[in-house]
């Protein structure tokens, strides 16, 4: 074999081995999307910077680099279809993000209905919640990325905070239970489709501390930033 070939060979096989170390390089690289769906405390209601302190900003900033994470939260989102607004408009976002994991966290607005939140309309189709969840997850499960999808069982309502009105009082006192519920079924479908479970209830019930005043249901700073730890700590689990 001449010398001028096998300078020629080695050459493509050091270029080989470059191309194969930089791909490996930047696969390993590669950010892990993280998408957080959910209502408006997903989205951050009640913060005055939600981009700072929403739950999915402080998870972003506890999990540092390698993630990125995106706020999938829309303020009075409803995992069930009829809901208004539902999740279910938000699947078309959430699939071009196209992430590896799914954190969702939803139920609160389903607890309405039935002379509780005005005229909305949610409770009265509660049979359709874990039906309608179970679909969901079956269409997010389709995602090339092949997701790692946690449900969370919702933050609590905490009858206890500071500055409720009595006409607040009532409404929390009949949605609490039902909430608990929904709770129920989001357990079943998680152990049923084999999926990550993050309680954000019972951690957070009877902590007035860390919810807004006046409201009882959306977290304060603090109460954001303890959602985000707890989701932290199960996806690095």
């Amino acid at each position: 074999m001449k010398p001028g070939v096998k300078d020629v060979i080695r050459l493509f096989i050091y270029s080989s081995l470059l191309v194969v170390l930089f791909s490996f390089s930047d696969w390993t690289g590669k950010e892990i999307k993280v998408a957080c769906v959910g209502d408006s405390i997903t989205y951050g209601a009640r913060l005055e910077d939600r981009d700072k302190d929403s739950y999915p900003a402080r998870l972003q900033a506890l999990l540092g680099e390698g993630y990125s994470v995106e706020n999938f939260g829309v303020g009075g989102c409803t995992l069930i279809r009829k809901g208004i607004p539902t999740v279910w408009n938000e699947l078309a976002k959430i699939k071009e993000s196209n992430p590896e994991i799914i954190v969702i966290s939803l139920g609160t607005n389903d607890t309405c209905g039935m002379g509780t939140c005005g005229d909305r309309k949610c409770w009265e189709y509660k049979d359709e919640f874990e039906i309608d969840y179970r679909d969901l997850v079956d269409e997010l499960s389709k995602l090339p990325s092949k997701p790692q999808i946690f449900l969370c069982a919702p933050s609590p309502m905490v009858l206890e905070t500071p500055g409720l009105s009595s006409e607040r009082i009532a409404g929390l006192t009949v949605r609490k239970p039902r909430l608990q519920e929904l709770i129920g079924m989001t357990k079943r479908v998680a152990s049923e489709k084999n999926l990550g479970f993050i309680d954000l209830n019972e951690p957070l019930d009877h902590r007035p501390e860390l919810f807004t005043e006046n409201d009882g249901v959306h977290p304060n700073k603090k109460g954001y930033n303890a959602i985000a730890e707890l989701v932290r700590q199960k996806l690095s689990d």
